[in-house]
């Protein structure tokens, strides 16, 4: 480690924000690339590199002056990146992909739609792992947007059995679309 960079760190405890400064210049594009890398959303990323530097910020006091700062930097942010994805897989964020696609009507690209194309063939397959049932109620709820009371009342259940359906089936729909690896990325 350089001296400099020792010297950077040490002021950087004190709260200097010239030294924050020199840290943030001399890191900040190489932890967007990281990033990025990772995220493909480069408004995402520009967040996650912001959040890493006032996560540094705050918790500049407990830095040490001889470890590895470039290390320290890109482990935040790595771990910001793992908390994001698991978030996306405890969120059924295929339902927010779907929303997002029929209501596009302009501004859709050819990726776009190729997206959409895989992404509805990759759900077709996973929905095959539900049983009639499971299927019945998710499709109710979630395409034709029928509320909890009124599939009940249709197929002569408790709203409760309903709903224990709809979470079965949606824990194992986001199972199976993760054997796909498809993490929808562009809805934060």
């Amino acid at each position: 480690m350089e001296t400099n960079e020792i010297q950077c760190i040490k002021e950087l405890r004190n709260g200097s924000y010239q030294a924050f400064t020199r840290i943030y210049e001399a890191y900040a594009d190489r932890l967007y690339s990281f990033v990025l890398k990772q995220l493909k959303n480069r408004s995402l990323a520009q967040d996650f590199v912001q959040d890493t530097f006032l996560r540094l910020w705050d918790n500049r006091e407990q830095l040490n002056c001889f470890g590895n700062l470039q290390a320290f930097i890109f482990t935040i942010a790595k771990h910001q990146v793992i908390d994001h994805f698991r978030r996306q897989v405890n969120e059924l964020q295929f339902e927010d992909f779907t929303d997002y696609c029929e209501n596009q009507a302009t501004d859709v690209s050819p990726e776009d739609i190729l997206l959409y194309d895989e992404f509805l063939q990759q759900l077709k397959n996973s929905k095959r792992a539900l049983s009639q049932r499971e299927c019945d109620i998710y499709e109710l709820s979630r395409e034709k947007h029928m509320p909890i009371k009124q599939i009940a009342e249709q197929l002569e259940l408790s709203e409760q059995t309903v709903k224990n359906y709809l979470t079965s089936a949606l824990k194992v729909l986001r199972s199976e679309m993760l054997k796909y690896n498809i993490i929808f990325l562009f809805f934060l």
